[in-house]
């Protein structure tokens, strides 16, 4: 495994890169050669009619390069993709990517054979090679990457992502980091002739940078070792398999040539392993992994919940009681402390409905409820409509900077995971993310959308906590 990992370095860490098919015209890749072009990563353009790319000497051939390659980036024509894999072979490079599509996933014979061929000069060159039909990697880290990324708006942070489409994954990524979720890495392997999810999953799971691997899968071609290296692995990985139906299934084949395969037995293989995670959609893939990414690992099943609605306390009940955790009963001292500082018509059975009074009653509250010895996590529900938001804006801002310094330092001083939930329109989201990011900064407690996704993270957490303490088997 040692020497595997090794190997993948080359993609995250390269001191020397050829782009293939570099130029200057607005095209897939152009936005990746003029980044590389002007950064640290010492890299060289190639492209047969070209003599200046972006003010940089351009090369006719990657064998015209008077430098060794670490990492060849292919970004030409399908029909011309072949030719440069075998001048790469001759230069020696240590590792490819191949981000042009038409291969194996267009159902031709013609573009399949040339995936196999480039396939076949992997295994008897020993280059390691990611793609074809991907927009391959990014270290957050270092900022390397091979695809359009612009790292002042991205976020660095302990998330890893290995995704089999592209487009989708940086789609997902902008997403996320509007969300105030981080990432280590991201890497998108496309049709996997060579790199796939099992040596991504080694590599990650010695990377130092990563906490939680978050991973797209629509199929496998190594189900053996996909099963070895999950039963290895020390970190919590959230799966997101697509291709349950039967439509799915075919959607699969002709999006990166893979074979979805029977959804029963990635189900029983995900299963067998107390730190392997299936989840439903990209969205409880990300909120999820920001949360085991984040959060401090619950002791037990005890949920607080605080609360401006009755009703969503309620609903928050009945989740809990769906994923087998408990609503958390608080300690009688917990009780009166709140009692003494809120209105009387104030609800506190079971949930802490603070409603109208959350404003002034919220700080002492939670400050109490996270004291608690019966409290293993807190979740908070925020739910003020946006009138009332929107008419005091300038006191409902400054209140929310203040929860959320109580919360974060609540939260740190006990180690105990707190999720926020905002419930409401996009306004309100993103209101009481600006508030939250005042003290909050990368969003050390996470902000959601969705009841369930949150104390489905707290189920998935307590689980994953448990098999800490006994050891992973």
């Amino acid at each position: 495994m040692l020497n595997s990992t090794s190997k993948m370095e080359v993609f995250f860490k390269p001191k020397t890169v050829a782009i293939i098919g570099a130029s200057e015209k607005p095209k897939f890749g152009t936005g990746t050669t003029t980044y590389l072009l002007n950064s640290k990563f010492k890299t060289y353009p190639v492209n047969i009619n070209s003599d200046i790319i972006f003010g940089h000497k351009a090369y006719r051939n990657i064998k015209d390069v008077p430098e060794n390659i670490d990492l060849a980036i292919i970004i030409v024509s399908n029909k011309f993709v072949l030719q440069a894999v075998k001048d790469c072979a001759e230069k020696n490079v240590k590792g490819i990517i191949i981000e042009s599509a038409g291969f194996a996933e267009t159902g031709t014979e013609k573009y399949a054979l040339i995936q196999r061929e480039i396939e076949k000069i992997a295994k008897e060159s020993k280059i390691r090679i990611i793609g074809p039909n991907c927009i391959g990697v990014t270290n957050f880290h270092n900022e390397f990457t091979t695809s359009d990324m612009d790292f002042e708006q991205t976020i660095r942070g302990d998330v890893a992502v290995v995704a089999q489409s592209g487009v989708l994954g940086n789609v997902f990524i902008d997403w996320a980091n509007s969300q105030g979720i981080g990432f280590s890495k991201a890497i998108t392997i496309g049709n996997k002739v060579d790199v796939d999810e099992v040596d991504l999953l080694e590599y990650l799971n010695e990377d130092p940078e990563t906490k939680v691997i978050a991973l797209y899968l629509e199929g496998t071609k190594r189900g053996k070792m996909l099963k070895k290296v999950l039963a290895e692995m020390k970190k919590p990985v959230l799966i997101l398999k697509n291709g349950r139906s039967d439509i799915g299934s075919r959607a699969v084949n002709s999006h990166t040539g893979s074979i979805a395969g029977n959804d029963k037995i990635y189900n029983a293989l995900f299963n067998q392993f107390p730190h392997v995670f299936r989840v439903d959609n990209f969205y409880e893939l990300f909120n999820i992994a920001h949360v085991f990414a984040t959060q401090p690992l619950p002791k037990g099943r005890n949920v607080a919940i605080v609360t401006g609605s009755g009703s969503l306390g309620a609903l928050a009940c009945d989740e809990i009681r769906k994923q087998g955790l408990n609503l958390a009963d608080l300690n009688k001292k917990t009780i009166d402390k709140i009692k003494d500082i809120i209105p009387n018509w104030v609800s506190i059975g079971g949930t802490i409905d603070l409603g109208p009074s959350m404003f002034e009653t919220f700080i002492p509250s939670i400050k109490a409820i996270f004291k608690d010895d019966a409290v293993d996590c807190v979740l908070y529900i925020f739910s003020v409509p946006r009138v009332p938001l929107q008419r005091m804006a300038s006191f409902a801002l400054d209140g929310i900077k203040e929860q959320f310094k109580a919360l974060k330092q609540s939260a740190e001083k006990s180690r105990k995971p707190c999720i926020i939930v905002s419930f409401g329109s996009r306004w309100v989201f993103d209101f009481v993310f600006k508030g939250a990011s005042h003290y909050n900064s990368n969003l050390i407690i996470p902000i959601m959308t969705r009841i369930n996704q949150a104390i489905k993270a707290f189920k998935m957490m307590h689980k994953y906590g448990e098999t800490v303490q006994t050891g992973i088997k």
